[in-house]
């Protein structure tokens, strides 16, 4: 088994990811969608958390696309 101190962090994952990001991005039906597809896959039931990652990106969306309606 590996010891705490030699996995990989999630701070070290996402270093960085500011940078490379563009700023103030608005989130898109298409960026949730990936979320969401995302969430799935890596969820062995197969299923989205209520209140998560993908469920605030998915809000996020519907709320942007009605302010550009």
């Amino acid at each position: 088994m590996t010891s705490d101190d030699q996995k990989i962090k999630l701070n070290h994952i996402l270093a960085g990811a500011t940078g490379k990001l563009p700023a103030d991005k608005a989130v898109t039906r298409q960026d949730a969608e990936g979320v969401v597809s995302a969430e799935l896959r890596n969820n062995p039931n197969v299923a989205t958390h209520p209140g998560g990652v993908a469920a605030s990106m998915a809000a996020a969306a519907r709320l942007n696309e009605g302010a550009n309606a």
